[in-house]
């Protein structure tokens, strides 16, 4: 028979719980090593291996105003700087840190917080065209004589020109450029342009970007005339998880609900490089070895639960494979079809389901 891992019961214990689960229905039963019975062991291991792993980034900083840094913890070297409890399984743990002593609130190179206006280089005041092009007319038919030239057309055009401008303007007033009454755009009096309405003629605006001012807010310290610097880091810490189980073919269905059930699991919680339980099945052990290399992590916690769980068969129950295992109250022992019987069950309603199928079909 197999060796039973350290600290669980022994093979001579669950025979003798066997013995007693099957006494129950046929009287005394007597089971040991060598009454035939076959026992093999298929302990169960649940084993999750969670590792973080971090980077560590610094870097002079700089940011607008006077940005208050008092909340952020402080480091005098990053190497050496321990952060709290690492990242949970699947996120992103960000840590910001201050170096001690770096923080500086400087002043800014403005002065005041107010920098030239790079659009009206400081003058608060744009060039404008004091006139515009003359809303009625827009200078195409200023005066029906002159053409807003100030100089009369050739006399042959005399007759044809005020008709055509009658037609565009119904009332004309006298040109101020060629004193021809009825000839010239009431709105501009033959001159083809008007005052411009945005500078009323003065020649100049002021600047949209300043409102006339001549400055506007330095965008370095963003209009409060202090800059600060520091030295900074930033620790990323990141969590994934790694799950062993065994065996790698779980146990029949019933047994896995009976012993989440009733199963005095044992469980453990490791971290670092501290040694695997004593009572663990040295399968558990050895596929757990590759898991418990170092691979990059910061910290590395392992929590494993394992049941000890022995498959037996007697000769004198064929029909049955049993599964024992300690519980709350002792060994629980649980008896299932056998293949061999599942097999026949098959057969049988194989058969019968032919035969009825042959019935059918005589009848019909």
């Amino acid at each position: 028979m197999a060796e039973n891992p350290s600290g669980t019961p022994s093979d001579d214990e669950m025979l003798q719980a066997l013995a007693r689960h099957l006494s129950v229905d046929g009287g005394a039963v007597r089971l040991d090593s060598s009454a035939g019975a076959d026992l093999s062991w298929h302990s169960v291991l649940d084993c999750r291996i969670r590792r973080t792993t971090e980077t560590r980034k610094e870097s002079a900083r700089t940011e607008k105003g006077r940005k208050d840094l008092s909340a952020l913890p402080t480091y005098s070297h990053l190497a050496g700087y321990r952060p709290g409890p690492p990242a949970e399984h699947g996120s992103v743990h960000r840590i910001e840190l201050v170096r001690e002593g770096s923080v500086r609130h400087n002043t800014c190179e403005c002065g005041n917080g107010e920098w030239a206006c790079k659009r009206c280089e400081g003058r608060g005041r744009l060039p404008c065209d004091p006139t515009t092009a003359c809303p009625d007319c827009r200078g195409l038919e200023s005066c029906a004589e002159c053409d807003g030239t100030g100089k009369p057309r050739p006399r042959a055009k005399d007759r044809a020109a005020p008709a055509a401008a009658s037609r565009a303007v119904p009332r004309r007033v006298r040109c101020a450029k060629c004193r021809r009454p009825g000839a010239a755009c009431p709105t501009c009096a033959g001159r083809g342009r008007t005052q411009c309405s945005q500078c009323t003629g003065t020649g100049l605006v002021d600047c949209p970007k300043c409102t006339g001012g001549g400055t506007v807010a330095h965008d370095a310290c963003g209009g409060s005339g202090v800059v600060t610097t520091w030295v900074g880091a930033v620790i990323e810490q990141r969590s994934r998880e790694e799950l062993v189980r065994r065996p790698l073919k779980r146990p029949p269905f019933p047994v896995r609900r009976r012993t989440a059930r009733l199963g005095r699991w044992r469980k453990a919680v490791l971290t670092g490089d501290e040694a695997l339980p004593g009572d663990l099945d040295a399968t558990h052990a050895e596929a757990l070895v590759p898991h418990l290399v170092p691979a990059g992590e910061v910290h590395r916690r392992i929590v494993l639960r394992h049941l000890p769980l022995a498959r037996i068969t007697v000769p004198t129950d064929p029909d049955r494979v049993f599964y024992a295992f300690p519980g709350s109250d002792g060994i629980e022992v649980l008896g299932l079809p056998s293949g061999r019987r599942v097999a026949r069950g098959l057969a049988i309603a194989a058969a019968a389901l032919v035969v009825v199928v042959l019935l059918l079909s005589l009848l019909g």
